[in-house]
């Protein structure tokens, strides 16, 4: 057992009973299963499959501090907004969930703390905590099943459209080093639809980790669509592991764009368990400095006649480093199987380093499989076509790499935010690296 996870199980062993007192029972139910793990596994090397592109003990080696006792921040974070777009919005400071904005609330999406619906909905809450991420024995996934106290719920009942987005406001601020440990479900009925945009968002020098295990369930004919926005900055990092489980016709629709961070890994496990049903998963990386961002995907296609289509793309600069690993598993069984997988990276600087590892594993017969990787760097022909019609050399490097991140941008369908973050891209190029959203006191000035 190495010395960066023990000093996470040794703070359960001496506050573990004060840690569970202040949790609601399903997530209690499930902390000695996850101490388990930890201790006979530990933490996964290089040579783990999963982990070959990321230091794990580096990453946990701080002496990160946990809020054990749910202390909410002086200052409650600002709303995010974004022109134009009108959102139902949910904070959350560190690890605690602020209440809810009661009169942006919708008709048919209920949306509460654990603790709430442990009092509210108990049924519901032990039926989905820990239930897709209890089939995967990820390190991260234990660690915060160990040491997290509560989590955010969204249930979406049958039948809802969802005309106003959800929008989740993640928030990190403390003036020491702090691990945050967040939990996420959303479970949408039959034919529900909906949307939920994530921003992260930092405003303190310290350092910071952040665990956050989001599970996510479609039923029959639902559809989701997902929009994240890393936007913190170089000393805060995050680990980020999503679970899904898709039933017959479902759609989840996930586009993680990442601006700034310090080390940034997403594991992504989809289940396509009912025919028909669809996933599209779109990464788009703008990095510099020492920025590492690890992307590393899964998706199941466990029935037949399902579609899924992975697109990354990454502008990377300085010393900065981008990985996708993404692998799709065929069934026995699964036949009529459409799947595409594209990374494609570029390189603006000598000592940027891009790694990627498309897969695929099948055993059906009657499939349409396809990937393909490229890392690269500007076209020096299309540098020159566009100097030679006036366009100066920096300004024409800008629109190149613009129009190369561009394509994931455009699988955002909610058009505000597609606008807000085509402007975020472009100040990101140009070195505007302090501009966050418009009106948003995360960052204290104006977009």
């Amino acid at each position: 057992m190495t010395a960066a996870l023990q000093q996470y199980i040794d703070i359960y062993g001496t506050y573990g009973i004060d840690l569970q007192r202040s949790a609601p029972a399903p997530m209690n139910a499930v902390r000695q299963a996850a101490l388990c793990t930890l201790q006979t596994d530990g933490l996964p090397t290089r040579h783990n499959e999963r982990y070959k592109y990321t230091d794990v003990e580096a990453l946990l080696a701080p002496d990160y501090g946990l809020n054990l006792l749910r202390h909410t921040p002086r200052h409650t974070p600002s709303a995010c907004t974004v022109p134009g777009l009108r959102t139902q919005m949910i904070c959350v400071a560190g690890d605690v969930v602020l209440p809810l904005d009661e009169q942006s609330q919708q008709t048919g999406i209920d949306v509460f703390s654990f603790h709430e619906a442990a009092e509210q909905c108990p049924e519901i809450l032990q039926r989905y905590y820990h239930h897709a991420a209890a089939k995967d024995s990820d390190v991260f996934t234990a660690l915060n099943t160990l040491l997290s106290q509560d989590g955010l719920l969204i249930y979406i009942k049958e039948g809802t459209k969802s005309t106003l987005p959800l929008q989740l406001v993640n928030h990190a601020h403390t003036r020491t080093a702090a691990m945050h440990n967040r939990r996420l479900i959303v479970i949408c009925e039959k034919g529900s639809s909906a949307s939920l945009l994530i921003c992260d968002h930092c405003d303190t020098e310290a350092q910071t980790l952040t665990t956050q295990v989001s599970e996510l369930y479609l039923a029959e004919d639902a559809c989701l669509n997902v929009y994240t926005i890393e936007e913190t900055n170089a000393s805060c990092h995050r680990v980020h592991n999503l679970y899904a489980e898709q039933g017959a016709g479902s759609c989840l629709s996930l586009c993680d764009v990442t601006l700034r961070a310090g080390l940034s890994r997403s594991m992504i496990d989809i289940a396509l368990n009912g025919a028909h049903a669809a996933t599209y998963l779109a990464g788009g990386i703008v990095a510099g400095g020492t920025q590492h961002i690890d992307n590393n995907l899964l998706v199941r296609h466990n029935a037949e006649a399902c579609t899924s289509e992975m697109l990354y793309k990454s502008v990377i600069d300085d010393e900065s480093t981008s990985a996708f690993a993404g692998k799709v598993y065929v069934a026995p069984g699964a036949q009529q199987t459409i799947s595409q997988q594209t990374s494609a990276n570029l390189c603006v600087s000598p000592t940027a380093r891009a790694l990627t590892q498309p897969m695929l594993e099948i055993y059906a017969d009657d499939v349409k499989c396809n990937h393909g990787a490229t890392v690269g760097k500007l076209d020096e022909a299309a540098l020159l076509y566009m100097r030679q019609r006036g366009i100066g050399e920096v300004e024409a490097r800008l629109l190149l790499q613009h129009a190369f991140v561009s394509q994931v941008v455009n699988r955002i369908n909610i058009p505000a935010l597609r606008d807000r973050l085509t402007t975020l891209i472009d100040q990101r190029f140009r070195g505007e690296s302090d501009m966050h959203c418009a009106g948003c006191g995360l960052c204290g000035k104006e977009g």
